[in-house]
């Protein structure tokens, strides 16, 4: 009977050691299978270095050793210089937590330090302190993290370098505009003066020219001055509540001798009623006039030029059509271009900047300007703008 009962237990027992050693080959599968290096260490105290007892294939291909060189290792034969002097440091934390994530470096078999990200825990297996680490290499994303430093570093210095374009700029333009103003200021009030005074011909006429003339370049140096402020953010609005007719009646009679003198008509046509709009006064009267005045320079003597403005129910919009010229395709494309302008012969000079200028003035109006044309046919510039402008 005991007979029969040993050899019952016997059997038992060879089966509970085939599926232990069953699970045992399973588990060593999914140990070694793991994407990430794993290594497990004796853990004796805290002031000694810790011994590796086990490690999976990837840890194996992680230091370059094989498994029966890793182990029996303590942690100073993986550790890199700078990792080993602060082993007591890590040990001590990692006793007194259980649990502890944090990124060092390892030396290969090579002698290479590679970053590792480490997750350490302590376990207990038969008696014994253990400490199970996952160490994941994590060399492609520092070097990820030092090309963005640099990346930002860069971009830094581009920053300051083009502030300080931007400063220099900003302190020679006032000076250049320091240095024309100061003389034109006391031509503009001399000739005002002589105009006034000679009034014989023909030197009434003479210094109406030269008035004129001083007016205009005055005006160009102002427009200078916008565009800079333009190119680097700091040309503003000043927006209020407008009245489009008393807008539409100051344009008129600025350019009114204009188009008498050309022998040219102007047309003012405005939808009835013209709601009060937010907007910058000043600026949209200059965008204005140099529609107008482009009109008026590329239109044929006796030619005709319409102002229309209108409104739908969120925008206030502005036509300037003429039928003068035209211009081609590819002279539209780059018109509200900076220093942009039409080369053909008999062509007015100048620097161009005036539709650039424009341009800039309606984008920060958060509207748009177009054009159409067509050669020998005229030109009808468009622009729109919200009558209540969202605030930025």
């Amino acid at each position: 009977m005991e007979t029969d009962e040993l050899k019952e237990e016997l059997a038992r027992l060879k089966q509970c050691n085939y599926t232990l050693k069953k699970e045992r080959l399973k588990y060593r599968e999914l140990f070694n299978r793991a994407n990430d290096a794993i290594l497990l260490f004796k853990f004796n105290s805290p002031n000694e270095p810790v011994t590796i007892t086990e490690a999976n294939t990837a840890a194996c291909k992680h230091f370059g050793y094989t498994y029966e060189e890793l182990i029996g290792k303590t942690n100073l034969f993986i550790d890199s210089p700078e990792t080993a002097i602060r082993g007591t440091e890590i040990l001590s934390d990692l006793f007194e937590k259980g649990h502890e994530v944090l990124e060092i470096a390892h030396k290969n078999k090579n002698g290479e330090s590679i970053p590792v990200e480490i997750n350490h825990k302590l376990i207990y297996l038969a008696g014994d302190t253990m400490v199970i680490s996952v160490i994941r290499d994590i060399t492609a994303r520092k070097k990820n993290e030092q090309e963005l430093r640099e990346s930002l570093e860069r971009e830094k210095q581009l920053r300051e370098t083009l502030e300080n374009e931007i400063s220099q700029r900003v302190t020679f333009m006032r000076a250049l505009v320091h240095e024309l103003k100061t003389p034109l200021t006391s031509m503009l009030a001399t000739s005002e003066l002589l105009s006034k005074n000679l009034k014989e011909e023909p030197n009434q006429s003479y210094m109406k020219c030269l008035y004129a003339g001083i007016q205009d370049l005055n005006l160009r140096i102002d427009e200078l001055l916008d565009i800079a402020r333009g190119e680097i953010g700091l040309l503003r609005l000043e927006c209020e509540p407008l009245n489009i007719y008393e807008l539409l009646k100051d344009v008129n009679e600025i350019m009114k001798p204009v188009f008498e003198s050309n022998a040219q008509k102007l047309t003012i046509n405005i939808q009835n009623p013209l709601p009060i709009m937010i907007a910058d006064y000043k600026r949209l009267k200059q965008v204005i006039l140099n529609l107008l005045d482009n009109a008026a320079k590329y239109t044929n003597v006796g030619g005709d030029i319409r102002l229309c403005a209108s409104t739908d129910d969120k925008y206030l919009i502005i036509e300037v059509r003429d039928n003068g010229k035209g211009m081609s395709l590819k002279e539209t494309s780059n018109l509200f271009k900076l220093y942009s302008r039409s080369h053909k012969k008999g062509s007015p000079s100048g620097l161009g900047i005036g539709l650039a200028l424009s341009k800039m003035i309606i984008d920060l109006h958060q509207g748009e300007i177009r054009v159409k044309s067509k050669l020998g046919e005229g030109s009808t510039f468009t622009f729109s703008i919200p009558l209540r402008p969202e605030a930025p």
